[in-house]
């Protein structure tokens, strides 16, 4: 009986166990075929909302749902057809105002001057390549960069209190009524360089300071002309005054006493001859110090090498109707030269060639090799013999402005050249050879910009950014100046000797990738690289043999991040080698970080996918250069613009918020 009774009082203890079983296994069910796909498909409608028109909601889960899907997915087709058009109407017109802007930057590119514009706060929001040229030099290669780009402080690149004298002697004449508003200035630069500044305000129309632009122009060869003639007339004044005084002092001697005798008369003569060879030999001296500045100086100017060659063709074809092959380095060569002379050189010696050497097939060739320009004329026909070269070289080819001619060996020696007949060691044609100075910042991975690679963007929304920069936090994220990093390293942990051996980086300026402003640079480590690491990036260590060690990369790249937030996809890994080698190194990055995999996470909590290829082909974007250093950082830089509107959808606008989100994502603790 009791037996009974017992097996009796378990079944509805088994009947709630089986209850609670299948109600857990319903939810589930409910879950993974209603809930969950209802979640994906309202985070995939974002997206295609947001960010990503062409994304389209995957088919899943109930019937029911499936029908939701296709019900979304043909608005979204719908959205796409009308974003399309809009987007077409907004290029059409966009396209006079794009036209203006890189007419703009067109013209910025061709100036010879170095130009700045900053705002109020000294924030960069336009420079040129020139500017950069002068600014910047061989620092970015050395540790010691002073970057130069958008949003950036002019203060970090020149004295603070230049510029600040120089707005305040502007604030003076305003309250003047003064029109005089150009300020000029020197500044001095690494390695001696001196540059005349000049400074002229941007002015509201209320006459207030709007901004400031900056032109710059090297002069550190004309402060040393200027002192070493100013050293020449020293010695011309000061150190002939004795050697005159005597041989004075004994002329009026002898006019005074004519009745002196004629031994008398004959020591005042050795005085005089004495006094005399003292001149000579001190005009001697300082012709031989001296010799440079003795020479007419040529109004010089730095010429394109390709350029100088066109208009040698063009003066060739116009006024002798001749046609010349004209051949040029890749990398572009620039010469220190006064053109219009040396193009007349030219046609001159092709003149001379064509009728005395009967040349014909003339082609005409720069070449640059070791610091030096050759100018090489050959052609089919007799040999130019040197002799003939000298009597071409003292007939008269032009004027010096004042009515004064000038040689061909005036002109060419003047420019510190030379000339001489030869044969070409390839083709065996006579050819005559022309020296010429080059460019003293010839380099070509500074000056070497062809006009399909200007790069230099302008941002004048800089211009309202006065005192963002202190309050941070607060700044919306489509107006932050963010570097975007990731590295490729030796392997997975820094904790047990791994090592960073390439860094990539890209700045991102008020939601705008600006793909000039880069850092990219390998490392050379100090433990070997493991074969999982390299099968993933293809770095192999034979790579990295001459490049150079972190302590010279990690340093330049703290400038390069400096003042920015940095950006990174699980960011973590990079930050904990940074911190890993930031000991040694000296350096410390206290920038705030944000994370684009959390952020994704934030708002795609139901996408499986969370790699970098994975979230970039949710959000529409092309990946290149996959595990690339600079190629992923150009990945995520794109990444981040494109959460951001998702971002502000959920209620994430702000740094402070996305930090917070950051650090408080459950997924916080999985990355790294």
């Amino acid at each position: 009986m009791m037996a009974l009774l017992q097996q009796a009082g378990t079944l509805p203890l088994l009947g709630a166990v089986a209850l609670l079983g299948m109600t857990v296994l319903l939810v589930r069910v409910i879950f993974r075929r209603w809930v969950a796909p209802l979640s994906a498909i309202a985070e995939d409608a974002r997206l295609i909302a947001m960010s990503n028109p062409r994304h389209r909601a995957p088919a899943g889960g109930a019937a029911e749902v499936r029908e939701l899907t296709g019900a979304v997915n043909l608005l979204a087709e719908r959205f796409q057809g009308l974003h399309a058009d809009v987007e077409a109407r907004i290029r059409e017109a966009n396209a006079l105002l794009e036209e203006e802007k890189n007419t703009l930057a067109a013209l910025m590119s061709k100036l010879t001057q170095g130009v700045l514009v900053c705002n109020p706060e000294g924030r960069i929001l336009l420079y040129n390549p020139r500017a950069q040229q002068l600014l910047e030099g061989q620092a970015r290669r050395s540790g010691a960069g002073d970057w130069i780009g958008l949003g950036r402080s002019v203060f970090g690149i020149i004295e603070s209190e230049l510029i600040k004298h120089a707005l305040n002697s502007i604030e003076h004449r305003l309250a003047a009524g003064d029109g005089n508003l150009l300020v000029p200035f020197v500044t001095s630069r690494p390695g001696g360089r001196m540059l005349s500044t000049h400074l002229v305000p941007i002015l509201d129309h209320e006459r207030g300071l709007r901004g400031y632009i900056l032109t710059f122009e090297d002069v550190t060869s004309r402060f040393g002309a200027e002192s070493r003639r100013g050293n020449l007339l020293q010695s011309l004044t000061e150190g002939q005054r004795s050697a005159i005084g005597g041989i004075r002092a004994a002329i009026e001697t002898v006019l005074t006493f004519p009745e002196m005798d004629e031994s008398g008369r004959q020591q005042f003569f050795e005085v005089i001859r004495d006094e005399a060879l003292k001149v000579s030999q001190h005009l001697d001296q300082l012709e031989g110090d001296y010799r440079q500045e003795l020479k007419v100086q040529l109004p010089v100017e730095e010429v394109l090498g390709s350029d100088l060659l066109a208009a040698v063709e063009r003066g060739l074809l116009d006024r002798r109707g001749r046609t010349i092959e004209l051949s040029a380095p890749v990398e572009p060569v620039w010469l220190r030269i006064e053109s219009y002379a040396v193009i007349q050189c030219m046609l001159f010696l092709i003149d001379q060639v064509t009728d005395f050497c009967r040349a014909e097939d003339l082609a005409l060739t720069l070449a640059f090799k070791r610091s030096l320009a050759s100018l090489e004329l050959q052609w089919t026909g007799a040999a130019l013999h040197m002799e003939a070269l000298r009597r071409w070289g003292m007939r008269n080819i032009s004027n010096d402005g004042g009515g004064a001619s000038r040689t061909l060996f005036d002109t060419i020696e003047q420019h510190g050249g030379a000339a001489w007949p030869d044969r070409d060691a390839i083709t065996g044609r006579p050819c005559l050879r022309v020296i010429l100075p080059v460019s003293e910042t010839q380099d070509p991975a500074i000056t070497g910009t062809a006009d399909n690679d200007w790069g230099h963007d302008f941002d004048f929304h800089l211009f309202e950014t006065r005192g963002e920069a202190r309050d941070w936090a607060n700044l919306p994220l489509d107006r932050l100046t963010v570097t975007v990093v990731d590295t490729e390293t030796t392997g997975l942990d820094p904790d047990q000797g791994d090592e960073i051996i390439a860094i990539g980086a890209v700045r991102v300026v008020n939601g705008r990738i600006l793909r000039q402003e880069s850092f990219d640079s390998f490392v050379r480590p100090q433990r070997t690289i493991s074969d999982s690491a390299r099968a993933i990036h293809g770095i192999t260590q034979e790579m990295l043999r001459a490049e150079p060690p972190i302590e010279d990369v990690l340093p330049r790249l703290q400038r390069f991040v400096e003042d920015t937030v940095i950006v990174g996809h699980n960011v973590a890994f990079d930050m904990r080698f940074f911190a890993a080698a930031g000991p040694r190194c000296g350096v410390v990055f206290a920038n705030p970080v944000l994370d684009t995999l959390l952020l994704e996470c934030e708002i795609n909590v139901n996408q499986q996918d969370k790699s970098l290829e994975g979230i970039a082909q949710r959000l529409g974007l092309s990946v290149t250069g996959r595990h690339t250093a600079l190629g992923d950082a150009l990945t995520t830089a794109e990444i981040f613009i494109a959460l951001i509107p998702l971002l502000s959808q959920r209620g994430i606008g702000t740094l402070g918020e996305a930090l917070r989100a950051c650090q408080s994502s459950p997924f916080a603790r999985l990355t790294g």
